[in-house]
C-alpha cells in the first residue's frame, strides 16, 4: 500500500501540510464549479469549494496562481464558505502581506446548507480587492 501524496497542488490536496494545518478532512473533495479571479483581464487565483462526508464539514479553497507569484511578493488572501440560508460567509480566513501559494478555510459547519466557497485577493496598491465565488451547491 503506498501512502497519499502530502504535496501541495493547484487540484486541492486535502493531504497536504496546509490543508492538514487548517483542519481539513482527509476525505475532502471538489463540489461545484471551479471560480477564478482575475487581475487586469488574467486569471490570477482558482477558487475551489470540498466536502468531506465523514468530518461533514466544508472548505473553501484558493490557489494563487505561479505568474501572478511571480510579479506580485506580498498581497492579501482570504477563503470561506458562503452559506445562503445565513446569508454571511462560514469558516473564512485571512492573510495579509504574504506569498503563500495555497490556502484553506477554517472547516464549515454548512452541509446541509447551499454554499459557495469564496475568495479575494489584493496587491499591494490595489484599491479594492478582486474576488470569485464558485457555484451554488445544495
Amino acid at each position: 500500500m503506498t501512502a497519499r501524496s502530502a504535496a501541495s497542488s493547484e487540484a486541492g490536496n486535502p493531504m497536504s501540510v496546509k490543508a492538514q494545518a487548517a483542519g481539513v478532512c482527509t476525505d475532502a473533495y471538489q463540489i461545484g464549479t471551479t471560480a477564478y479571479i482575475d487581475r487586469g483581464g488574467a486569471h490570477v487565483a482558482s477558487v475551489k469549494q470540498f466536502y468531506s462526508p465523514k468530518c461533514a464539514r466544508n472548505y473553501g479553497y484558493l490557489w494563487v496562481w505561479q505568474s501572478f507569484r511571480n510579479k506580485i511578493k506580498d498581497y492579501d488572501v482570504s477563503t470561506g464558505v458562503y452559506s445562503y440560508a445565513r446569508d454571511k460567509v462560514v469558516g473564512q480566513a485571512s492573510w495579509k502581506a504574504t506569498n503563500v501559494q495555497e490556502f484553506w478555510s477554517l472547516p464549515a459547519d454548512t452541509v446541509t446548507e447551499c454554499t459557495a466557497a469564496i475568495g479575494s485577493l489584493r496587491a499591494p496598491g490595489d484599491p479594492v480587492e478582486c474576488q470569485a465565488g464558485t457555484s451554488k451547491s445544495c
